[in-house]
């Protein structure tokens, strides 16, 4: 079924997953860097979903998502509890949103190339890049899964697995 609402349900199962590994993962676990199949931390993966996040929240209210705009080395990175005091705040804003036109028109910023600084700016919907940050966060909640099979823990089955494929082994059963 396609709409112009926001999709409030499927976000929250996006926060719930992310919840779910931080209570499971210990604080080490969370910190170590598995060289050389990763450079960063869990902690760092989990940060770097959740600035997705913050950038949009902030961006909604200036009229403009900086998804440059990292906080690195935070304490989200480092600290179980932070990281889910943080999700525990955006499942709060995305009740708050949910409430405002799917079609709110914003304008998004983000660097597009390695080699050199090169910004690009586009407009978007305020339910378009909640579809973008709830995807890219289970893209990386998929790289937290290795990190957590790497470390002798298994995730939940649907971790890191895209709704659209979800939808397809359900049709495969």
């Amino acid at each position: 079924m396609l709409n112009n609402t926001i999709a409030l349900t499927g976000q929250l199962e996006t926060v719930q997953q992310a919840k779910d590994f931080l209570l499971k993962i210990t604080p080490d676990g969370y910190q170590k860097v598995l060289k050389p199949h990763f450079a960063s931390s869990a902690g760092a993966h989990m940060r770097h979903i959740l600035d997705h996040y913050l950038a949009l929240k902030d961006g909604i209210t200036h009229g403009l998502v900086n998804y440059n705009k990292r906080n690195r080395h935070s304490n989200v990175e480092s600290c179980l509890t932070t990281a889910l005091a943080t999700w525990s705040e955006i499942e709060a804003w995305l009740h708050e949103v949910s409430e405002l036109d799917a079609d709110l028109a914003i304008s998004v910023i983000c660097e597009t190339s390695v080699n050199e600084t090169q910004n690009t700016q586009t407009k978007s919907t305020l339910a378009r890049e909640l579809v973008f940050v709830s995807s890219h966060a289970i893209h990386h909640f998929s790289l937290l899964g290795v990190i957590s099979s790497l470390l002798g823990n298994a995730s939940s089955a649907n971790f890191g697995v895209a709704p659209s494929t979800a939808t397809y082994l359900r049709q495969q059963a």
